[in-house]
């Protein structure tokens, strides 16, 4: 096996499918793996005396969490198959400008929001909790983005394995839509579903299995925090907080492949050939 199949075969383990949801969904499943103290303190010093580098933790969070959005879409949409198809390479591109676009509306967005509670607070007295709202649709955002890459990878991957670019392969699986409406909305909704229930199993586990065993084995899984002013400091805190997120994906893995492997087979393409084989075979017995 090559270097190159290795690499993607880890990238999908990492970050295929629906796996980063359960992050989002419950964020005990990273920050368990952070010590709290050391995250506290931190933090604590990042809004006080380290005020000035506040921007820059904060560009490197968006940076993180958008490079991780395009390493899902890359192990997602390239085989690894060398030299790369150039389907596969026009499809990688389409799907980083339309993540970029929409990033960008999302902060238009959030400045409008930001414009009303300024509006209402200088006018009418009214303060909307701003931190509140964000996080929330922070949250929110991110579990449809990476459910909805899921699900669109999924459907769009009959097509792309023939060779097609995710253009020319949405244009064939809007047809298709149209023709079978419900067979993918219920492939959507055991998606969703099966994404939501191995989350919630996948916290408890996290929250009480492995908590249990690490007390009996005496040893600590929890990743430090530094509270030290200074650029090295917050490039380790955000080191640790990429290798806690990558941990969390990894020991959730197993779960996205049960939950895809499961819902697939409700896939609308597999669900199609099911009722072509079973109409065929209606019409041979009469």
């Amino acid at each position: 096996m090559t270097l190159h199949k290795l690499l993607i075969r880890f990238l999908r383990l990492l970050f295929g499918d629906f796996n980063g949801v359960q992050v989002f969904l419950y964020p005990m499943t990273l920050f368990y793996w952070i010590d709290t103290q050391s995250f506290l303190n931190a933090s604590i010093s990042l809004f006080t005396i380290q005020k000035y580098i506040m921007p820059l933790a904060v560009f490197l969070i968006v940076f993180i969490y958008v490079a991780f959005l395009v390493l899902k879409n890359y192990s997602a949409l390239f085989s690894s198959q060398l030299p790369h198809p150039e389907a596969e390479k026009t499809s990688f591109n389409l799907r980083v400008i339309g993540l970029h676009k929409l990033l960008l509306l999302v902060m238009v967005v959030l400045g409008l929001i930001y414009l009303l509670a300024e509006f209402l607070k200088h006018f009418y007295g009214i303060a909307l909790p701003l931190k509140i709202i964000y996080l929330v649709l922070a949250r929110l955002l991110s579990v449809l983005l990476i459910l909805g890459y899921s699900l669109h990878n999924s459907w769009t991957r009959p097509y792309r394995q023939q060779g097609m670019s995710i253009q020319k392969a949405d244009v064939l699986l809007r047809k298709d839509y149209r023709e079978n409406q419900g067979p993918y909305l219920l492939h959507a909704a055991a998606h969703f579903l099966l994404a939501f229930i191995f989350s919630a199993v996948y916290n408890l586990i996290v929250l009480n299995l492995f908590y249990w065993i690490f007390q009996i084995i005496g040893v600590s899984p929890s990743l430090l925090f530094v509270s030290k002013s200074g650029y090295p400091s917050l490039f380790y805190n955000i080191w640790v907080l990429c290798a806690a997120l990558m941990l969390s994906n990894l020991l959730f893995s197993p779960f996205v492949k049960l939950g895809v492997h499961i819902s697939d087979k409700l896939h609308p393409q597999r669900f199609k050939a099911w009722l072509d084989a079973k109409h065929a075979e209606t019409r041979q017995n009469v």
